[in-house]
């Protein structure tokens, strides 16, 4: 059963349908702000407050609810519009809300998440804190072997957030079929396997890794996110057909995908769990507050950063420094160490 209390349309250029690769529009500090923590509860005493989880924004204020057995589209209460406005929202999808249905249902109050998977955008020396998804068991980290071009760079950075958001990482490199040289890729992938990361090659045109893939989802809350263009919608598909996503071409020009997902949604798997679908990013800004956890965060660095001789190591001109050994004797690929460097060069003020 499905409720509509409003009608209002969906706009694909609200600001949640463009925090991805088309955020242009940042909310603007209010006086008097309200921080999360002290109003995230109604201090009403006449609600009827009825737990639901959020499936998709409709846009900054309206979103649709899982309510027990139906779904609602809700606004917010006016006392949470006014709190958290350096972030592009203060609800997300996976967030576990509170529903007043004593009268019109509005969203009252927002329970404290599990985890949540962020990056930032830059907005000249600030940086608004863009929550990808909330309350999640687990990433698919989704890049392609070809058109787009594989980048590991990219993933290097969706891993470091991962580990300082407490979310499960899987890389998935898909359209394998179109690889030149499936050995060469392989060995790109050799440095994750080692570090036990997760990394599979899948086919949404041949089925490869396909069934692989979904003793990995099965009764798990998964989000899917990556570059535009990578195959993500017809890697669902081909996971769960009777999904039917829209799928997009790779531009010819920048041999970029365009994206066909305008903002992030909930939706179950027919073989049980939950997929949330994300629109496709450009770019993953890392949190500059996080610079100093960043050495230990980055993909496989925990390992040695734990016997660099000073505990506060950058591993970049560290006597004792144990990743620069790493480096130096072939443990670690000249390639992520690169890729080390350019994160932390980005999270400098």
């Amino acid at each position: 059963m499905k409720i509509e209390i409003n009608n209002r349309k969906k706009n694909d250029n609200d600001l949640l349908g463009k925090e991805y690769e088309d955020f242009d529009q940042i909310p603007e500090d209010k006086p008097g702000k309200r921080l999360r923590e002290k109003g995230k509860y109604s201090k009403k005493s006449d609600l009827i407050l009825k737990r639901g989880r959020v499936l998709e924004p409709y846009s900054q204020y309206y979103f649709r609810v899982q309510l027990e057995n139906e779904e609602i589209t809700c606004p917010l209460s006016g006392r949470l519009k006014n709190i958290d406005f350096d972030k592009s929202s203060i609800v997300v999808v996976g967030d576990y809300v509170k529903v007043d249905v004593s009268h019109h249902p509005r969203i009252e109050e927002i329970e404290d998440r599990k985890n949540a998977l962020k990056r930032y955008v830059e907005r000249g020396k600030r940086q608004i804190e863009v929550v990808i998804a909330a309350n999640v068991d687990q990433v698919i980290i989704t890049t392609s072997c070809a058109e787009p071009p594989l980048n590991f760079n990219l993933v290097d950075r969706y891993l470091t957030a991962a580990k300082l958001s407490s979310v499960i990482p899987i890389i998935c490199v898909n359209k394998i079929d179109l690889a030149d040289d499936v050995d060469s890729i392989e060995e790109l992938g050799k440095y994750y396997k080692a570090n036990e990361f997760t990394l599979l090659f899948t086919s949404a045109k041949t089925g490869e890794g396909i069934n692989e893939m979904i003793e990995l989802l099965h009764k798990k809350d998964t989000l899917f996110s990556g570059p535009s263009g990578t195959g993500k919608s017809s890697l669902i598909n081909r996971l769960d057909p009777g999904l039917k996503l829209k799928t997009g071409d790779v531009s010819r020009v920048t041999l970029k995908g365009k994206h066909t997902t305008s903002s992030s949604r909930l939706i179950p798997w027919s073989f049980g769990g939950y997929l949330i679908d994300t629109p496709g990013i450009k770019t993953f800004g890392l949190n500059r507050n996080d610079r100093d956890l960043t050495p230990r965060a980055f993909p496989g660095f925990d390992q040695w950063a734990s016997e660099c001789k000073f505990t506060n190591c950058q591993h970049k001109t560290e006597e004792g420094c144990r990743v620069l050994q790493a480096l130096s004797n072939g443990e670690l690929p000249e390639e992520r160490y690169q890729s080390y460097l350019n994160i932390l060069s980005s999270l400098e003020d």
